[in-house]
């Protein structure tokens, strides 16, 4: 992952509109992250001798967000809005007030869209007068605008790969997109996992995630859509749920308790108990239906080397059908899923 430092660009191309678009080397979840999470935005907004000392998101439509920075001479400033529109993680409508301006406030709409791990933020700020816009161009908005692209940069710089967070959104990714891709006549189809079709797979993740975590209050995994009408819609849920948690640093390494799992920090547990069946279950959907079989392969590498010592305790569990011998030469993949009774 490189730096793109500086390469932030402004146009005009009406006479009320302000256009900044900026590239990151980064995915678009991670980006989307970055700029929704308080903890995150902290670390980035303004320019670093002005440090954010609020930093209010409330991340819904009708919500409210607000910022304040705080200059080395004591003076204050803010701003604020309302959002109007939100879909995650490709768009945000809000509207912005200079807080000492309030007449002046304009709509923004931001994008975020991903090609070959290259996210491209596109901010369109509307404002209601040709006057307006001209006196935020005037404000020295631009040079703010750049040192905050700058700091946010080098934030994605500073994820982890192997962090919970980023080995979650990896794999997450890759169910998404095998569901998103199951024809409609296709969900109904067997799937290696004995009585299960494609459907019940996600339907296993969405009630056992969240009674696993339900003792987590701060966590809130809702999951209103309903499994047999709109199964992708459902797993969506979940999984904002959980990303949410684990790209927060404050909830992320809460305490989480279970009478059986034990004490665990709240993204180590996800990523011991969650990460490991999503990927699976990502095989068990695409064998049902006609799709892609590949396993990211550092986790399967990772997961391997973790059930290797502890197959037969699995098998014995009765969570996991018998252990499948694979052929001699078998990849990892395929010697994983030997592990937890699957046959390729």
């Amino acid at each position: 992952m490189s730096t793109r430092h500086g390469s932030a660009t402004v146009e005009l191309p009406t006479d009320t509109e302000i256009v900044i678009t900026r590239s990151f080397e980064a995915p678009r979840d991670l980006v989307w992250a970055a700029i929704t999470t308080p903890a995150h935005v902290r670390n980035w907004y303004g320019f670093a001798s002005n440090p954010l000392v609020v930093c209010e998101i409330d991340l819904r439509v009708g919500g409210t967000w607000r910022y304040v920075t705080h200059s080395g001479d004591g003076i204050e400033l803010a701003w604020s809005g309302t959002y109007l529109e939100l879909d995650a993680p490709d768009r945000i409508v809000s509207t912005e007030t200079f807080e000492p301006f309030p007449d002046a406030w304009s709509t923004n709409t931001v994008t975020l869209t991903e090609v070959d791990g290259v996210t491209t933020l596109r901010t369109v700020v509307v404002h209601q007068s040709r006057e307006n816009r001209d006196g935020h161009v005037g404000s020295g908005m631009e040079g703010g605008m750049q040192q905050s692209y700058n700091r946010l940069d080098t934030l994605l710089h500073t994820f982890d790969a192997g962090t919970p967070a980023a080995r979650f959104r990896r794999v997450a990714t890759d169910f998404s997109e095998r569901l998103a891709a199951v024809p409609a006549d296709r969900w109904e189809s067997p799937t290696p996992c004995d009585g299960w079709v494609a459907r019940d797979v996600v339907r296993h993740l969405v009630e056992w995630v969240p009674g696993l975590f339900g003792s987590a209050s701060d966590l809130g995994i809702t999951v209103s859509a309903d499994v047999d009408g709109d199964p992708v819609r459902a797993w969506e849920q979940l999984r904002a749920a959980l990303q949410t948690a684990l790209d927060d640093p404050d909830m992320s390494a809460s305490a989480f308790s279970h009478p059986q799992a034990g004490d665990h920090r709240l993204d180590d547990a996800i990523a011991m108990f969650v990460l490991g069946d999503v990927l699976i279950h990502t095989w068990d959907v695409a064998r049902a239906t006609g799709l892609d079989e590949r396993l990211d392969p550092a986790e399967v590498h990772a997961m391997h080397d973790g059930l290797s010592a502890i197959g037969d305790v699995l098998a014995s569990s009765g969570q996991y059908a018998a252990i499948v011998t694979p052929p001699d030469g078998a990849d990892e993949q395929t010697r994983l899923l030997g592990l937890t009774g699957r046959a390729v």
